[in-house]
């Protein structure tokens, strides 16, 4: 049988029935059981009408029945969507119809958050099949999963991404690993990213254990941290994770990707932790999760590189008319070879745009990654920066240009543009006319026009963007600033105010609060008598990463547990000083559905623009 993601899977659970796939608090699966719950629904998608180029649509909440559902669409011969629950209901309408997705998979769970349009199949559905319904053939060339991404044209974009290029990437995994280093894997990464195809198939492929997070900040949370031996981390979350002590305690191998990686982590983590193996990997989307993967060794002493190229990747890197630039001479980079996705769905402009003939292989193709390397004197691949405006912000690949414009149509706004600013996405808006800088007066509410246009303008996108799109901090400017061209001038966009700065302050007047403050002081560089006790840690300049350590330093400082969900229900000093000051001990009221927990996230992001964010 010709090698798929799906084949490969049954191939393992056949060998190992009994061993455990996949760890979750909210449940164990058995090879077995994973195996036979996912042909079942398979068997039912194939009876509804999945099979080759018929997307389903996966709109699951992070429990074992998300790897069911993947599982089944495969094997049900469709590619699959991933869907996260909370995502803002006009994404995830967009990403159904953009793709042409007639059929989704849910729960009861996150039914809600669901766009209208497809056939619903719900997960743990008795409905039987008719006999004889069984899973369509699949080819490599057949497109394993579509994944949307940030687009420069300010709607986001579909990556068609074929099987055959996940193969291979579980055939170099082989290559470059140890058995040991896949049986037990953090996955950690949302679905709507492709590190997640190497933390979940990476383990099921190989025999290995998925142990399923929410997310990597609840890392420390899981009651099955003990089983992870391989972790996929961006640079930024490792830095997190050393500094509350929370790596988990097995950890041996760990494969960085996402963002720059420096040699002082390296050496931090070889150093602190018993991690005995470090790898670098580098890869678009567009190339089946990475194209360049490579060893960071202990005692180097040089800033890592992004790895060698993969076995079966081409790689150019080449000057402004297409032509090989020696070693250790910049130049942009193109990937070829099996990996290579189809292209950009219902797309085929951008697709030709971006996926260009291969001057050098007749009849084949090459991607375009924007991205500025030179090859070292060894063959590896040094990344340094790109040729367009887009970024990485921990881990999130973000076009610039979708924030602009949808920063540019929300009412009360002439122009705007973005950038990152330290470790914050920052929006810069000139209002239109008459909600200009220096208007007359308040609003309605009694917002002056500047706080209101904020807090206008975060809610919004609150309500459109995914979370790791939406600005941290909108700045107010007159005019953007213009190069001699008449364009804009991205280096001389201010820095933003500092956070939380520009609002009346509430003072923590109770010891506990004046302890917290102390605290969300020290970790955010402020100064705890100016921290306003009604603020939350979000507006303040925190993020989730922050989250590890605040909840260690608040365990020890109050001799009490903190968790990390905790700190997402208890958001401001005032009301987490009232619950740990509670006698009874309650813990805080949980937000169990995905679509409670998203629409209390994107009002605490419409909150921001009261407080200068």
């Amino acid at each position: 049988m010709t090698a798929t993601l799906h084949s490969e899977f049954v191939e393992q659970a056949l060998k190992n029935p009994e061993a455990t796939a996949v760890y979750s608090d909210a449940g164990l699966l058995s090879y077995a059981e994973l195996n036979q719950r996912s042909r079942q629904l398979a068997e039912r998608l194939v009876a509804e009408g999945a099979g080759p180029g018929v997307p389903v649509g996966i709109c699951v909440e992070r429990t074992p029945d998300l790897l069911v559902a993947v599982l089944a669409a495969l094997r049900a011969g469709s590619c699959y969507l991933p869907l996260d629950p909370n995502y803002p209901a006009d994404r995830l309408a967009f990403m159904v119809r953009d793709s042409g997705t007639a059929l989704l998979l849910t729960t009861p769970a996150s039914r809600a958050s669901c766009p209208p349009g497809p056939t619903v199949v719900l997960l743990g559905d008795t409905v039987k099949t008719e006999a004889g319904a069984a899973p369509v053939p699949v080819v490599p060339e057949d497109t394993a999963y579509v994944i949307y991404t940030s687009g420069s044209t300010g709607t986001p974009k579909g990556v068609a991404v074929r099987h055959a290029g996940c193969t291979a990437m579980l055939a170099e995994l082989d290559r470059i690993l140890e058995g040991r280093d896949l049986s037990g894997v953090s996955a950690a990464s949302s679905i709507c990213f492709d590190m997640s195809v190497m933390e979940v198939f990476g383990a099921l492929c190989r025999g290995g254990a998925v142990v399923l997070v929410e997310s990597a900040v609840h890392l420390p949370e899981s009651r099955y941290a003990d089983r992870i031996t391989h972790l996929n981390v961006v640079p930024s979350v490792m830095n997190s994770l050393l500094d509350a002590g929370a790596l988990p305690p097995n950890v041996r191998t760990v494969v960085f990707g996402g963002e720059a990686l420096h040699r002082k982590l390296v050496d931090r983590t070889y150093r602190e932790t018993g991690v005995d193996r470090v790898f670098n990997a580098y890869g678009p989307t567009e190339g089946t999760v990475f194209c360049a993967f490579g060893p960071v060794p202990e005692d180097g002493t040089d800033e890592p590189t992004i790895g060698p190229p993969t076995t079966g990747a081409r790689v150019y890197v080449l000057d402004d008319d297409l032509a090989p630039v020696p070693a250790g001479r910049p130049g942009e980079l193109y990937l070829g070879g099996v990996g290579l996705a189809h292209g950009y769905v219902n797309r085929p402009r951008t697709t030709a745009e971006r996926f260009l003939p291969d001057p050098f292989r007749s009849g084949e193709r090459m991607y375009r990654t924007g991205d500025l390397v030179s090859f070292t004197d060894g063959g590896e691949l040094r990344f340094l920066g790109r040729t367009d405006h887009q970024v990485k912000l921990r881990g999130h690949r973000i076009e610039l240009e979708e924030v602009e414009a949808r920063l540019t149509a929300c009412p009360g706004v002439r122009e705007a543009a973005a950038a990152v600013r330290g470790n914050r996405l920052v929006g810069y808006v000139v209002p239109a006319d008459e909600a200009g800088p220096g208007g007359d007066g308040a609003s309605q509410d009694g917002a002056r026009p500047e706080a209101a246009l904020r807090s206008a303008v975060t809610g919004r996108l609150a309500a459109e963007l995914p979370e790791y799109l939406v600005p941290s901090t909108i700045v107010v400017l007159p005019a953007l600033p213009l190069g001699p061209g008449g364009k804009l001038d991205r280096t001389a966009l201010p820095e933003p105010p500092a956070a939380g700065t520009g609002g009346p302050l509430t003072a923590a007047s109770t010891p506990t609060e004046v302890a917290l403050a102390e605290i969300w002081g020290q970790l955010l560089g402020l100064e705890p008598a100016g921290i306003d006790v009604q603020s939350a840690f979000f507006d303040l300049g925190g993020d989730s990463l922050l989250l590890i350590r605040l909840a260690r330093l608040m365990t020890r400082r109050f001799d009490r547990r903190v968790r990390v969900p905790d700190l997402f229900s208890f958001r401001d000093i005032a009301s987490l000083a009232r619950w740990l000051d509670d006698d009874s001990g309650a813990a805080p009221e949980v937000v169990r559905s995905a679509r409670e927990r998203a629409t209390a996230r994107r009002a605490a992001l419409r909150g921001r623009g009261a407080t200068g964010r």
